[in-house]
């Protein structure tokens, strides 16, 4: 089969999408900037060492049958100056490089997929969000860092079809949002967080990746798509579902305040509102493989 190359593979996406295309046989490279430390876990696999320093790595690139860039900064953290500054130089620097790369192959690839994230939208409290909405705030940090990373990834326009994946909140017991929230309410003492207001787009893992591949085999698909569930819910409706799935109550919200003393700046991933749709996906025919909350936490939970 043929060579993809991922960058930012060895998040939990990353590993996930990497697991099941080794598994259908195709011969992927992760570029990784710590290669030396990584360990191929599966036939077909191979961790090539790359950063804006080196260029070692673009020889991959040139003749590769598709190139799917995941990679940038945990945003799940409190935010100072520094890792600001990571969060943006992580997706807009190595953005530019690896587009470098695809304008000067002398074979481009001709699927180019680059992540971002429903952030590029703001806070939109209730409108109903598509690919056509507008880009949120540029004073909103979060809306201008995809702005700017969607900038970068489309330059690669004329030379491959590029898709810009903008992701939800991506439900994983072990990490993001979810992992963070499953304590309290296993003991007890969970609840909706901020106003529970605000709508959250979520998604589940197997549906990052299997938008990914299915956008990778579909020659109409360019430009930016909302990789969401055709479902989203409020923050309060989350709280509820979360509890019922758990048997725990739901009921202690965690006001606004309090998440700005734990969260500082970075409050606006869990308090902004997005309601996202995945229209273009929906209207080409995308099958969710779960398109309700309530099916994708018992299949992540273990639990009925």
């Amino acid at each position: 089969m043929g060579r993809i190359v991922i960058a930012g593979g060895t998040g939990f996406v990353g590993k996930k999408l990497i697991k099941k295309l080794a598994n259908e046989h195709h011969d992927i490279i992760v570029l990784t900037r710590s290669a030396s430390q990584s360990k191929t876990p599966m036939e077909h696999i191979k961790f090539v060492q790359w950063g804006t320093d080196s260029h070692e790595w673009k020889q991959w690139i040139d003749g590769a049958d598709a190139i799917i860039n995941l990679a940038g900064a945990s945003v799940a953290q409190r935010w100072t100056q520094q890792h600001k500054q990571q969060i943006f130089d992580s997706r807009i620097l190595f953005t530019n490089a690896i587009v470098d790369a695809i304008i000067k192959a002398k074979q481009p690839p001709p699927f180019f997929f680059s992540a971002s994230a429903v952030g590029y939208y703001g806070d939109c409290q209730d409108a109903i969000l598509t690919e056509n909405s507008a880009n949120g705030d540029k004073s909103d940090f979060l809306a201008n860092v995809c702005y700017e990373w969607e900038q970068s990834a489309m330059q690669a326009a004329d030379y491959t079809r590029v898709v810009i994946g903008r992701i939800g909140i991506v439900l994983d017991p072990h990490e993001g949002a979810l992992s963070k929230m499953l304590l309290p309410f296993r003991l007890g003492v969970g609840g909706p967080l901020g106003t529970g207001k605000q709508w959250w787009s979520w998604v589940h893992p197997d549906d990052v990746v299997g938008m990914i591949l299915w956008a990778m085999g579909q020659n109409s698909m360019r430009g930016p798509m909302n990789i969401t569930s055709p479902n989203p819910v409020t923050m309060k409706r989350f709280a509820k579902e979360l509890g019922n799935r758990l048997a725990r109550p739901s009921f202690f919200p965690v006001p606004n305040f309090v998440l700005s003393l734990i969260m500082g700046e970075s409050v606006v991933i869990a308090t902004h509102s997005q309601n996202v749709i995945p229209e273009k996906a929906i209207r080409l025919g995308y099958k969710f493989q779960f398109s309700h909350l309530s099916e994708c936490l018992t299949d992540i939970l273990g639990t009925r």
